[in-house]
C-alpha cells in the first residue's frame, strides 16, 4: 500500500547569513537552509526524508497537512511502511 502525503515548503532569505531558510510550516522542526536557493531546495528533500524516517523508527504518527496554502512545484518520494 502506497500513501501520498504533500507537504508545502517554505523557503525565505536569510538577511544575518545570506543564504536562504527552508521548512515545511506542518513539521515542527524539520528546517534546513542553504547558500543558494537550489541548495536549500536540495537540502530540504533531506530534511524531510530524514524527519519522516524518524518519527517512523520512533513508532509517532507523521503528520497531514490539512490545506495547501499554495500551489506546490516540489515532489519528493519518500518510502516508509504504512501501519494498517
Amino acid at each position: 500500500m502506497v500513501e501520498t502525503r504533500t507537504y508545502s515548503l517554505t523557503i525565505e532569505p536569510h538577511e544575518e547569513d545570506g543564504g536562504y531558510l527552508a521548512f515545511f510550516p506542518a513539521l515542527p522542526g524539520c528546517h534546513t537552509w542553504g547558500r543558494t536557493y537550489e541548495e536549500a531546495v536540495n537540502n530540504a528533500e533531506e530534511a524531510l526524508t530524514g524527519y519522516l524516517e524518524a518519527l517512523q523508527k520512533n513508532g509517532e504518527p507523521i503528520p497531514v497537512e490539512d490545506e495547501l496554502p499554495h500551489s506546490v512545484s516540489l515532489g519528493i518520494i519518500v518510502r516508509t511502511p504504512v501501519n494498517v
